[in-house]
């Protein structure tokens, strides 16, 4: 699901969940079973209020106010790309 996605179905833009929400839908996956990443405030914060297990917020700036933007918004965690999600998971793994 993406913006042309959300556009023709009517949905609210970020930080309003809808997209996310209906992209769970269709997973038919509850979305405090899902995770969820995204690199801009407004959707960290649309994660946030859609009630997602996990939010993650990509941050490629490197810039310390920018991390504490993306938690202030809701993001659990706070990585630098998504090479480091996978590196991340991978690393939790028994």
């Amino acid at each position: 699901m993406d913006g042309s996605d959300a556009d023709r179905m009517n949905l609210a833009g970020k930080p309003d969940p809808a997209l996310f929400l209906e992209a769970v839908r269709r997973l038919r996956v509850d979305p405090v079973d899902a995770a969820m990443v995204e690199d801009s405030l407004a959707g960290v914060e649309a994660g946030r209020r859609g009630h997602f297990g996990l939010v993650i917020g990509l941050d490629r700036t490197g810039v310390t106010s920018a991390v504490a933007n993306l938690r202030a918004r809701g993001a659990d965690v706070v990585l630098p790309d998504l090479t480091a999600v996978v590196d991340t998971v991978a690393g939790a793994q028994p």
